[in-house]
């Protein structure tokens, strides 16, 4: 089973956005990857059901229902997990999301893993964080960074507390959120890889109707186009060596 991990440099930076589009390509190269949100806060009502955005999301790009799987931790407020856990009286296991990640690969070629939040994001109140759990998993990483202003710094301090962790990391997209300009945009990706030996994969363009264009398969494969496919390839060739996948 192949494993792809998706974190952002903050919240907010498009990690939905990039993991629908992820598996979006993989599925146009016939490759039937899965994805897996292990937390999910801010839960929206709809009659007497709480619902998953960002699942909503993948179901929509989709066309089809996603399944209790692809999810394991959902809480209403939004917030931190460990804290959103505690509000409800729940305690998040990380073995638990593992076994998740497990299951998921035996209905599918693979899975990608959208994080909450960023590397330090606690899951439980002792303070293991994200980045313990991505750690454990030694899964290839691609981190999600905004294409403006100040994702130099936010990406660099990413990269190297992951390189830190030995953590192995795919390449970084940078999301153009704010229609920033495209000369900044280059040398923000030219400095990142600059600093830190790490490739930027792409830009996901700025897109002013997200749903819309996540829905229509055509629009998504303008978003990726102009990818560095091959990086993601290789990465995925020297895919998890923990205890999720096996070499």
């Amino acid at each position: 089973m192949t494993v792809l991990f998706v974190t952002g440099t903050d919240t907010d930076v498009g990690k939905t956005i990039a993991t629908t589009l992820l598996i979006s390509y993989f599925a146009d190269h016939g490759l039937q990857f899965t994805p897996f949100k292990p937390v999910q806060t801010g839960a929206i009502q709809q009659d007497e059901d709480w619902i998953a955005p960002d699942v909503m999301v993948y179901q929509s790009a989709a066309h089809k229902q996603m399944g209790r799987g692809n999810i394991e931790y959902l809480f209403q407020k939004p917030c931190s997990p460990h804290l959103a856990a505690l509000i409800e009286d729940r305690e998040i296991q990380p073995t638990r999301l593992s076994e998740a990640v497990r299951q998921l690969g035996g209905i599918a070629e693979g899975v990608v893993i959208e994080g909450a939040g960023g590397l330090y994001v606690p899951l439980t109140g002792d303070g293991y964080c994200m980045i313990d759990w991505m750690e454990e998993l030694d899964a290839p990483v691609v981190i999600v960074s905004r294409a403006g202003v100040g994702t130099i710094n936010h990406s660099v301090l990413t990269i190297n507390t992951l390189k830190s962790r030995q953590i192995p990391i795919a390449g970084v997209l940078l999301n153009d959120l704010q229609q920033d300009e495209k000369e900044i945009i280059h040398d923000n990706g030219e400095m990142i890889s600059k600093l830190t030996g790490i490739p930027i994969i792409g830009v996901i363009p700025h897109l002013k109707n997200v749903d819309d264009t996540l829905r229509d398969p055509s629009k998504r494969i303008e978003c990726y186009r102009n990818w560095d496919m091959n990086r993601l390839r290789e990465a995925l060739r020297n895919e998890s060596r923990s205890i999720i996948g096996k070499k």
